[in-house]
Parts: structure tokens; C-alpha cells; sequence
């Protein structure tokens, strides 16, 4: 006697399959991401060198619409505000050590334009705060001179990639480095596609007041801006707190908000009979 044994064959239906496939893209996808090593603190810092640098080769000169908030606090109460509208302009010192000059055109002073002849002051002013300097705190130049480390991203931070930049204990000892403090601490949150730097945090904390304060808190945030044919990464905003000496409830805050960036360029109109007219 002859007994027929057919296969038994399950018929899934279109829908499974789809889902099926899905997963399977999905596993290889988490497992390819898993299989990619984290890159190293060297490897992050070369990144974000290679980055700068090729950013500030090309980088034109630049002018934005600038507005700053200044005010002095005590108890938590501000006790004395100002408000500069400027046009702000930067200009490259040279191609080499990624310094900006910074010059301002103030407009407006707390909403009105400025008295001829009057001098303004803020209360708190941040120098530099557009064209901050990385070569100190990046460049291979100062590497006896800084230690450097991979941060955790926070829930704000997302996907970033937080560089920590602080100084070596020793600094002031060490040939180069003696101008530098040893207490201020800046983490570099980086594009993890690029390695263009997206935030800087900077933290400077001295409990007996011996340098005129009690603490600093900064960050500068970035954001892509074009530029004739090509986009840049420039400071979109400025923020810094200090706490004056220790006891005081003293603090001074600057804000300062950036706009409106183009490239800076001179022209001149030559007008038959009176020379030349820059403009």
C-alpha cells in the first residue's frame, strides 16, 4: 500500500509578508549600527579640527544685524537693563590662527538712537562673543596644555557628539600655557555628520573670588547661514551669566542675538568730476 505524503506548505498572507520584511531590514539595520565602534576622543577632536578648518579657509568677511541685552541683577530683580541694536562686523585677522575681529555700528540704545558725544556702557559686556577663539581650546598647538574627553548626551543634546575641553591642572607651569586658567571647563556639542560644532558650553567656577568673580556660565548656539553660494555654521546666539564675589547676591547677564548675516563686501562708484565714492 502506497501512502502519499504532501508538504505541508503555510500560505502567508501579503500583509505578513511585508511585515516580515520590514523586520529584517530593521535587525540589519541595528545590527550594522551595532557593529560600529563609538569614535575615539582622538578621532572626534581630529574630526572637529578638520571641520573648522576647512570652514574658516573659506569663510568671508561678515556683517549681521546684532541685538544684546544687558542687565545687572540683585536678589533676582534686575536692577539696571540696556539694549544695543548694532551691526555687527567680522573680519578675519589671518588665515592661520581662526581669529575674528569684531566691530560694531551701534543704531539704537534702548530702543532709541544714541546721543552724539554720549558714552554708553553696558552693564555687562562679553568681547568676542561672536568671533570666539577655538585655537586655544582646539587646536593641536595647546595640546600640552588641555585634556580632553567624550561626553554622555543629554535629552536635549539628541544624537550629538559632546567633546570636553578642560585644562590641565598644571597649565601655568607648562611652556605655552601660562596665560591660560585652569579652572574654565567648555564642551563642544558636534553634528555627528559633519563634526560642525552645533553648541559650546563653557563653566568657570573660582569659590574665593581671587579673579574678580564667583562664577561663569556660557553657551554659544550656531546655525547654518548662506553665503553667496555656500552655507556656514555662525554663532545665532550668546548667552553668559557671572556671580560676582562669593556672599553677593550680585549677578550681571548678557544676551546677544544674531540675524540678517551677509557676506562683507566693498564696492565704489566712480562719479566723473568727484573722484571715487566708497560706499
Amino acid at each position: 500500500m502506497e501512502i502519499r505524503v504532501e508538504a505541508y506548505r503555510m500560505k502567508w498572507p501579503a500583509s505578513c509578508r511585508l511585515y516580515m520584511a520590514h523586520a529584517i531590514v530593521f535587525l540589519v539595520a541595528t545590527l550594522a549600527t551595532a557593529q560600529e565602534p563609538a569614535p575615539s576622543t582622538q578621532e572626534v577632536l581630529a574630526r572637529a579640527r578638520a571641520n573648522i578648518a576647512t570652514t574658516f579657509a573659506t569663510l568671508p568677511d561678515v556683517f549681521c544685524d546684532e541685538k544684546i541685552e544687558s542687565s545687572e541683577i540683585h536678589n533676582g530683580k534686575a536692577k539696571r537693563e540696556m539694549t544695543f541694536d548694532s551691526v555687527i562686523t567680522t573680519r578675519k585677522l589671518s588665515t592661520e590662527d581662526g581669529r575674528l575681529t569684531e566691530n560694531r555700528d551701534v543704531r539704537l540704545i534702548d530702543g532709541k538712537p544714541p546721543k552724539q558725544g554720549k558714552k554708553y556702557v553696558l552693564p555687562f559686556t562679553l568681547n568676542g562673543g561672536f568671533g570666539i577663539l577655538f585655537n586655544s581650546f582646539l587646536s593641536s598647538a595647546y595640546d600640552q596644555c588641555n585634556t580632553y574627553r567624550i561626553v554622555e548626551a543629554g535629552a536635549s543634546e539628541g544624537n550629538l557628539i559632546g567633546l570636553e575641553v578642560s585644562r590641565k591642572v598644571d597649565s601655568k607651569q607648562i611652556v605655552g600655557c601660562e596665560t591660560f586658567l585652569g579652572s574654565a571647563v567648555h564642551r563642544f556639542w558636534l553634528d555627528p555628520a559633519s563634526y560642525g560644532i552645533q553648541r559650546i558650553e563653557s563653566i568657570d567656577q573660582i569659590p574665593d573670588g581671587s579673579r574678580g568673580f564667583k562664577s561663569f556660565t556660557g553657551r554659544n548656539d550656531f546655525a547654518m547661514v548662506q553665503l553667496g553660494p555656500r552655507s556656514y555654521l555662525l554663532p545665532a546666539s550668546v548667552r553668559a551669566m557671572v556671580t560676582m564675589e562669593p556672599g553677593s547676591s550680585e549677578q550681571l547677564s548678557y544676551e546677544a542675538h544674531y540675524s540678517n548675516c551677509h557676506k562683507f563686501e566693498v564696492t565704489s562708484d566712480i562719479v566723473p568730476g568727484s573722484g571715487e565714492e566708497p560706499r
